[in-house]
């Protein structure tokens, strides 16, 4: 397990340090990935989806609307909720981000055959099952 965090970390500093480059912080990258999925989402749904506490969505959401990355409105039906939109800069950088995460994934795997990349993948998705970590826990895959 130590390597695998290890290898997370490498991933993620890797991918921290092209998204500094285009002026993001870390956990906005996900932000806006998540926008780009699905743009207009509540806050609420936004935490759920990231799995992380709405206060969290909320102070990230503020800095890319500082950013002009992302606009936030008032609910059309419920006042007490806020939904956020990509700004034409935020969908830009969508764009970027994916580029961003492909680059960091290629340099990651570079050397691997496509057989070590599919064996590598099943052997991370059997990790996250055991874990209880992915919502397909019980696919039979042992």
């Amino acid at each position: 397990m130590t390597q695998l965090v290890l290898s997370a970390r490498a991933s993620r500093t890797a991918l921290s340090a092209r998204l500094s480059a285009i002026d993001l912080y870390p956990g906005q990258d996900a932000v806006l990935l998540a926008l780009g999925a699905e743009d207009g989402l509540s806050l609420r749904d936004l935490a759920d989806r990231l799995s992380v506490r709405p206060p969290t969505v909320t102070k990230t959401v503020a800095r890319l609307t500082a950013q002009d990355l992302v606009e936030k409105r008032a609910s059309s039906s419920d006042a007490r909720q806020s939904h956020a939109f990509l700004t034409e800069k935020g969908l830009a950088l969508v764009a970027e981000v994916r580029g961003a995460q492909k680059t960091v994934e290629r340099n990651a795997l570079r050397g691997l055959s496509e057989k070590e990349r599919k064996t590598l993948r099943k052997l991370l998705q059997r990790i996250e099952r055991n874990l209880g970590l992915s919502a397909d826990a019980d696919d039979g895959d042992e």
